[in-house]
């Protein structure tokens, strides 16, 4: 390949001989120790992304216990006919006797 001193994009642009030859070397050493925080880093305000006000789930009235119930299998088709959740039937059948 044949190296020019013009360039495609630019041919007024004056040449860098190292990175214009891609002479790049594999590694370099960095002293960490030398480096700064970002000073800007605590300036910037994000407008988008996080958590929406009020969203996620709501805190219960009450803590909820697990128990276990067994039912007989038409008592079971009866409160699926209230509720789809098992857990909610038996929620609504408790609040309608209070």
């Amino acid at each position: 390949m044949k190296k020019s001193s013009d360039s495609k994009i630019n041919p007024n642009a004056e040449r860098i001989a190292k990175l214009d030859d891609y002479e790049l070397e594999p590694h370099y050493e960095i002293d960490y120790r030398k480096a700064k925080p970002n000073r800007f880093a605590g300036r910037v305000k994000f407008s988008h992304g996080g958590a929406r006000p009020g969203a996620g789930r709501k805190p219960a009235s009450e803590p909820v216990e697990r128990h276990t119930v067994t039912l007989y299998e038409s008592h079971a088709r009866f409160l699926r006919s209230l509720d789809a959740n098992l857990s909610s039937a038996i929620r609504k059948l408790i609040e309608r006797s209070i």
